[in-house]
């Protein structure tokens, strides 16, 4: 972390400021060190430059592993497409200020990073992208996007952000919050940090009629419990076994046929994207085990994240389709005058 960006964060359990001890690095960026709290006494070790505010090994540990093993499959320079530059962008609405006026950003669960580059586009060279992750998943994204001046790394709890409120301009949080705890209250704590008139965006897995039918909650009871390495291998040799039945489907069916077939035979079906029967099988591999591997995975309904949404204290909430289900934004309410 850069020392700069000191200025951002807080200690997370009682919001006391921080400063640093035993640092190493040079004038400008801490490789490793401590944050200490002068108030509560807390401390926090900065490793490979990540402030570490939470247990090396928690709830989301599945998803350090694997982003880590795929740490840049859903790149946009791997993948041959822009599937995540055009994600983020619709689902965020957001321009680049042509004026170059920038902003701080918060990605609230970066995973290996496929959007950070794009939130960095929108913040411009002066502003700041915090983005963090509670696995270690912010090593793969610290790979592709090194900590810089603009760009904070942090290994934090949704929770317990250490982070000062009232400082973000835009906040938005992809794929996350259906693999939380509570979305309620990870929603109402990174609306918390948003200035006054912020831009909040989110999206969420949904629970409909279609939910009864995806086959994924049937195995995941038992699948969630096994070691990653052997849910991991498990869903590679299925993947390569099921491989002439997904090509199958696709040739006899219409493609959203086809589509809805593969994805309750669990073989993940991402040919919409453009992606090469390379690329397709490689998503395949990670999506089976995304699938099955979180501890949480809990789908809710559209008037549902509306309903967090306002009551966290957004205006101009807006629900909808989208990406990856519902997408919910809004606006942080101004004070009254």
């Amino acid at each position: 972390m850069y020392k700069g960006h000191l200025e951002f964060l807080v200690c997370p359990k009682c919001k006391g400021q921080l400063e640093v001890e035993n640092a190493k690095g040079n004038e400008e960026f801490i490789y490793e060190g401590k944050l200490l709290c002068r108030k509560c006494g807390g401390g926090y070790e900065i490793i490979q430059g990540i402030p570490r505010f939470v247990p090396q090994n928690n709830y989301a540990d599945s998803f350090g592993f694997e982003w880590n093993k795929h740490k840049k499959t859903q790149y946009d320079s791997q993948s041959g497409v822009e599937s995540s530059k055009k994600r983020f962008y619709e689902e965020t609405r957001w321009v680049v200020n042509k004026n170059g006026e920038h902003c701080v950003i918060l990605e609230a669960g970066c995973g290996s990073g496929r959007f950070t580059p794009y939130a960095l586009e929108i913040a411009q060279k002066d502003g700041v992208v915090i983005s963090f992750d509670y696995s270690s998943a912010v090593e793969a994204n610290a790979l592709s996007n090194p900590p810089s001046k603009n760009l904070l790394l942090i290994q934090a709890n949704i929770f317990e952000l250490p982070i000062k409120e009232g400082i973000v301009d835009k906040c938005f949080c992809f794929g996350v919050l259906q693999h939380t705890p509570s979305a309620k209250n990870a929603i109402k704590s990174l609306v918390e940090v948003l200035k006054q008139g912020g831009e909040f965006v989110c999206d969420h897995y949904p629970f409909n009629k279609n939910t009864w039918f995806n086959t994924k909650y049937y195995f995941r009871p038992i699948a969630k419990r096994l070691p990653h390495k052997m849910l991991y291998n498990f869903g590679k040799k299925y993947i390569d076994f099921m491989w002439p039945v997904f090509k199958f489907n696709r040739r006899m069916f219409s493609p959203k046929r086809a589509n809805r077939l593969n994805w309750r035979l669990l073989i993940p079906d991402y040919t919409s994207q453009g992606l090469s029967e390379e690329k397709l099988k490689e998503w395949a591999y990670l999506d089976f085990f995304d699938m099955l591997s979180p501890w949480y995975d809990r789908p809710i309904r559209m008037k549902t994240l509306h309903r967090y949404l306002q009551e966290a204290g957004l205006s101009e909430v807006e629900t909808n389709s989208g990406y990856n289900g519902w997408e919910g934004r809004g606006k942080k309410i101004r004070n009254k005058q």
